[in-house]
């Protein structure tokens, strides 16, 4: 599908009388989008190009992102222009906007409550209602998520609200963990955005080669909980108990140290052990939170699959999709899930997929898996 090219598009708006053009000689458009991350798009085209002086920041580039979604909007944020009369073009989903609309200053109004009960949906409304400018975005939230936790409004600075949704502590995905999905202006927070496709990834097949490294970063049997919380006028150290991760993959004991710092300004303990039992449990619930978020007791899984005919073999598979890892030459087995993907808008195929923590390599899984795993 060629690139399409529209002026600035508002909610509700039909895209189409927008319109200006095709990119008719675009010669290169890749997606990339990163599981609950980035989601960009790079794209090449020509001065002979009938949009060529059209390609203007803040205009939308219509792309299609997968085999599977509808296209998508991208805000051109960056054109460069080569004397070769090669054109570049850099966008990002329009779910950006979500990182320019802010709250103004203090969450955590006087008389009213720091934190607020509900799940995302609900969340999510009090957030706009109460805290962004005018009451509404350009945006529709919904989520298949029932569970209620107690999400902290006390913030003592502004915030955007996509680090609301993901990309600090105490977020969405920190707090819920779960995934999005977004379409354009729709935005989806799922239990689970993939599938388990039973689809299996073997060395020797669509793995060519593995290199041994002695890193095991990342992975963690027990956790301490610390931080400086407020004792009257002062901030003192303190500590919840050590606890083990439930169903960790270590064989020796390895302590991850979580500065619940930012947590604990929405407590303050008295003299003589006055609300420490209190604050003590609420860490370690947000500790426990933490760790199965941020998977801090299992083992991390990265694969780039790039091989033309692997795939080829996988193009019905997708970001958060889950696959079979067996590198039956060193005796592993492990579930993994598509992290980072890569498609090519024109030829409508993927060009990476990317399986895993993309920090660790497949030798990491292979030599944890021997050290720990027995």
């Amino acid at each position: 599908m060629l690139p399409k090219l529209y002026d600035e598009i508002t909610q509700g708006e039909d895209y189409t009388s927008r319109y200006i053009g095709t990119l008719t000689h675009c010669r290169k458009c890749e997606v990339h989008e990163v599981r609950n991350g980035a989601y960009t798009v790079n794209l090449e085209t020509t001065v002979n190009d009938e949009c060529a002086d059209l390609l203007l920041s803040q205009r939308m580039i219509g792309v299609k992102p997968n085999p599977f979604d509808n296209m998508q909007l991208f805000e051109i944020q960056k054109t460069t222009r080569a004397l070769d009369g090669i054109i570049k073009v850099e966008g990002k989903h329009i779910k950006n906007l979500c990182f320019q609309l802010c709250s103004e200053g203090d969450l955590g109004r006087e008389g009213e409550p720091t934190y607020y009960r509900g799940n995302p949906r609900q969340v999510w409304n009090r957030i706009v209602s109460a805290y962004i400018p005018g009451g509404s975005v350009p945006f529709t939230f919904t989520s298949d998520i029932t569970t209620r936790v107690d999400y902290y409004l006390g913030l003592s600075e502004a915030e955007t609200l996509g680090n609301m949704l993901g990309g600090k502590e105490g977020s969405f995905t920190d707090m819920w963990s779960g995934e999005f999905h977004w379409d354009n202006y729709n935005i989806e927070f799922l239990k689970s955005r993939g599938r388990d496709t039973g689809f299996k990834i073997q060395y020797g097949q669509n793995i060519s080669s593995a290199t041994q490294s002695e890193t095991c970063e990342g992975m963690y049997s027990h956790v301490l909980p610390y931080g400086k919380v407020s004792l009257g006028n002062y901030k003192i150290n303190f500590f919840a108990p050590v606890f083990e991760i439930d169903g960790h993959q270590c064989k020796y004991r390895k302590t991850y140290m979580l500065d619940c710092t930012s947590f604990l300004d929405a407590y303050e303990v008295g003299q003589q052990g006055a609300h420490y039992e209190e604050v003590k449990a609420a860490m370690t619930k947000y500790a426990k939170n933490y760790a199965k978020v941020n998977s801090l007791g299992k083992l991390s899984v990265s694969i780039k699959v790039d091989m033309r005919a692997a795939l080829d073999e996988m193009n019905q598979i997708g970001l958060c999709d889950t696959v079979q890892v067996s590198l039956d030459n060193f005796g592993t087995k492990a579930t993994a899930q598509i992290v980072d993907v890569t498609y090519d808008a024109l030829l409508e195929r993927w060009t990476k997929l990317v399986i895993g923590t993309p920090t660790i390599t497949v030798a990491d899984l292979i030599l944890n898996r021997r050290r720990y795993l027995g």
